[in-house]
């Protein structure tokens, strides 16, 4: 019985009807519960990683968390902004039949070249080129506006972030919504710049957009403190920012 009671009250404490599940940004900090060398461990293969033999670059904390999400919002529409092979789109497509959700998913990227075959051929996604830093040419405002409601806006390009979030705010996010944003984690980047080629340029310019995801996010969010609150049932999962997301999984409430 004593261990019955323990099971409930933990469940209790977990469910996503908690009391005080969503924060504002000025009542968090930028830190997390997993240690930097379990850290290292988490990231040392991360390249390894596929969905159906395509690359998928999620780390196992998101797949967790990703898979919950889904089958609570049970979105209508996923806009997924950084494409690389695929994976990543062609895993959220399984999940939502999986879960039985009709919804489409439109994934952007600057350059589709480097799809797998068997991403292409999926009619599930809607593989979108363009470039970030113009989100209207890509998705017009008029198409946004017929796309059913809930959303998920995952941004994953490390390019344009806050133009592309402050693109969606005002072209269609709306109350239940909702946006993350990717590689918030400043103890992923700090490990990148550790083995950083200093010769190789471009991963420099990658690191370095990187590492200032988490600062810009923050002062936008500040702006739209009443608007975006940071979900901490899946934000703190597995311990406090226990992902490659600090403080970005977001509903929009207002």
């Amino acid at each position: 019985m004593i261990f019955q009671k323990f099971v409930q009250e933990a469940a209790y404490k977990a469910a996503p009807l908690k009391p005080n599940r969503f924060a504002q940004i000025s009542e968090r900090e930028d830190k997390c519960a997993i240690p930097v060398p379990a850290w290292r461990a988490l990231l040392e293969n991360r390249d390894l990683f596929t969905w159906k033999g395509i690359p998928f670059l999620k780390g196992c904390t998101e797949i967790a968390i990703y898979s919950m999400l889904l089958y609570e919002l049970r979105p209508k529409t996923i806009i997924e902004i950084g494409a690389l092979s695929g994976g990543s789109a062609i895993w959220l497509a399984d999940h939502l039949e999986l879960f039985q959700i009709q919804a489409c998913v439109y994934c952007i990227d600057i350059d589709l070249s480097l799809l797998d075959e068997k991403a292409k051929t999926d009619s599930r996604v809607h593989f979108l080129e363009g470039d970030c830093n113009n989100m209207a040419a890509i998705m017009p405002p008029e198409l946004l506006s017929g796309l059913p409601h809930p959303w998920l806006i995952i941004e994953d390009a490390h390019a344009n972030t806050i133009g592309v979030v402050e693109y969606f705010h005002e072209n269609g996010l709306k109350s239940e919504d909702y946006l993350i944003v990717e590689d918030t984690n400043q103890t992923m980047w700090a490990l990148d710049r550790e083995e950083l080629d200093s010769e190789d340029l471009e991963e420099q310019e990658i690191i370095e957009k990187g590492e200032h995801k988490l600062a810009e996010l923050k002062s936008w969010l500040i702006l739209h403190k009443n608007e975006y609150l940071i979900d901490t049932y899946y934000q703190d999962m597995f311990g406090y920012n226990g992902s490659r997301n600090w403080n970005s999984i977001l509903k929009k409430v207002q």
